[in-house]
């Protein structure tokens, strides 16, 4: 059913990163490890995304953590986010605790609350939560559940050797220009053409407030149909037909495709005039896990700025910090985040939790079919 991997970080494409400058953020989609157990006495155990984001991760993020605790920290490449929410929903019930802290998407993590799987912090329990942006901090009632870990952009994307003119404009997806040209992501809750379609054509996403607005949306929407060459779940599908112009344009993740460039490949990679979109990862603690104190640290270092633009440079993610707090250059910072975070579009995310069930069925109504 469309969106049972919703706001899982999209699968790794292990054939891109290879031998390049940089590499791209693998997802939890394409992880298959199962997780063992952080355990009393450690190690910390942190889930992360799998592939080569777990190898740079290991250098950058968690080998200078050890160099700084007088505990053990261990990586792990995570299973999906629907997956791992139930592993982890079983754990926290048993009183176990399969990992201490993991990255989770949105969705995840606002399925876990409903859950009451995370741990809940104070704002003065982290030095370094004031630099992180504030909308990437999940804050309740009952304290900070989720800290921002990372940021990547989705773009419009093109073959250089098939458009000249730059593509960048979310109003191409309804131009009988690119009819049968452009790729999209397949589904409602990790598209978020819904979004897009409520910026463009409409006031903006409070026209998701109401299964009315929405569903005027989604008749919007099926203009794009004829447009569409492809409809894919992971990058991994339209990678290689982007590259070699079987399919030239399309939406794909800011990251894969300068890894792309970098790689040769005749792609470019646009951030959009309406705004591209912009989704997160972000830190979350299981409730069951008898090392809070560890996990407190490792997120307060992984939300240091330097930490944070190290990471940023090395997988063409977008820092969770302020853009103040930043020491990337410009040139830099507008390759991997455009004009920031102020000028994107970003997911409701609750449209995916609370209403998936009807979302999903409306986009099998009014697009799939």
């Amino acid at each position: 059913m469309p969106g049972n991997n919703s706001h899982s970080r999209r699968e790794f494409i292990r054939t891109t990163a290879a031998g390049a400058g940089a590499v791209t953020l693998s997802g939890l989609a394409g992880c298959t490890g199962i997780l063992g157990g952080g355990g009393d006495s450690g190690p910390l155990s942190v889930a992360v995304y799998g592939g080569v984001f777990k190898e740079v991760m290991d250098e950058h993020l968690f080998d200078p953590f050890r160099e700084e605790v007088d505990f053990e920290v261990e990586s792990k490449a995570a299973p999906t986010s629907e997956e791992a929410l139930t592993q982890y929903d079983n754990a926290v019930s048993a009183g176990e605790a399969p990992v201490d802290v993991a990255i989770m998407a949105n969705t995840g993590v606002l399925k876990g609350l409903n859950k009451d799987l995370w741990h809940f912090w104070s704002d003065d329990d982290f030095d370094n939560l004031q630099y992180i942006t504030d909308n990437l901090i999940n804050e309740t009632d009952d304290g900070v559940a989720a800290i921002g870990a990372l940021s990547w952009y989705i773009n419009l994307v093109q073959n250089t050797e098939q458009f000249d003119e730059t593509i960048d404009s979310w109003t191409a997806l309804w131009d009988d220009e690119y009819k049968g040209d452009l790729a999209l992501l397949s589904y409602a809750s990790n598209s978020f053409l819904l979004e897009v379609t409520a910026e463009v054509h409409f006031d903006g996403k409070e026209m998701l407030n109401s299964r009315d607005g929405i569903e005027q949306c989604l008749e919007k929407l099926q203009g794009v149909k004829s447009q569409a060459g492809m409809w894919y779940e992971n990058e991994a599908e339209f990678q290689s037909r982007l590259r070699n112009g079987e399919v030239p344009a399309g939406m794909l993740y800011n990251d894969v495709t300068l890894v792309m460039q970098d790689k040769g490949a005749p792609v470019q990679t646009n951030f959009v005039e309406e705004g591209s979109i912009l989704d997160s990862g972000l830190w979350v603690t299981l409730k069951s896990s008898n090392l809070k104190e560890e996990a407190r640290q490792f997120i307060d270092y992984a939300s240091q700025p330097d930490v944070q633009d190290t990471v940023a440079q090395n997988l063409y993610t977008s820092p969770t910090i302020k853009r103040e707090h930043s020491s990337i250059d410009d040139e830099t910072y507008e390759k991997i985040a455009g004009p920031g975070p102020s000028e994107a579009i970003t997911p409701k995310y609750e449209l995916y939790v609370e209403e998936a069930d009807w979302v999903n069925e409306k986009w099998n109504e009014f697009i799939t079919n």
